[in-house]
């Protein structure tokens, strides 16, 4: 259950509670005399703000690599420089895309059904960029945070 607890807290929260929390703002805020134009649950990831979340993760799980290597330098996986390594070129690119998001806005698509899915995934490239930067990241992290876990249990 501590694994689950972890990947809830670490992993799930941070990419979802932006989006549930829109998904919860709409309602409301679609009842005001004058909504806001952009009032879409696209616009809280549209422009890479899932790129905070890698940010977030990738921070965590050096911290974990960090403390393991302190603690008890065989609890780190052999493959620990290279998942080091590949944090770092994740959260590098993310905390880019990250900041330019705020600055370099994509507009929301016009609200018809896109031509196709390709056609989606053009006009909201960086969207799809952070989103699977963001699940590489989650991945690794997870995969990384357990095997400290269970190599801290033998």
């Amino acid at each position: 259950m501590g694994f689950l607890g972890w990947t809830f807290a670490n992993i799930f929260m941070p990419i979802l509670l932006p989006v549930v929390g829109m998904l919860v703002l709409i309602p409301l805020l679609g009842r005001l005399p004058s909504p806001p134009a952009g009032l879409h649950v696209m616009t809280v990831v549209k422009d890479g703000q899932l790129c905070w979340a890698v940010i977030a993760m990738g921070t965590s799980t050096l911290y974990d690599l960090w403390e393991a290597t302190k603690a008890v330098p065989k609890l780190v996986p052999q493959w620990g420089g290279l998942a080091l390594i590949l944090l770092i070129v994740m959260m590098l690119p993310a905390m880019v895309v990250a900041a330019c998001g705020a600055v370099l806005a994509t507009p929301l698509m016009p609200t018809q059904r896109p031509r196709s899915v390709a056609a989606w995934a053009g006009h909201y490239v960086v969207f799809v960029g952070s989103a699977v930067l963001t699940l590489a990241t989650a991945l690794l992290c997870g995969i990384l945070h357990y095997q400290i876990t269970r190599s801290s249990l033998v």
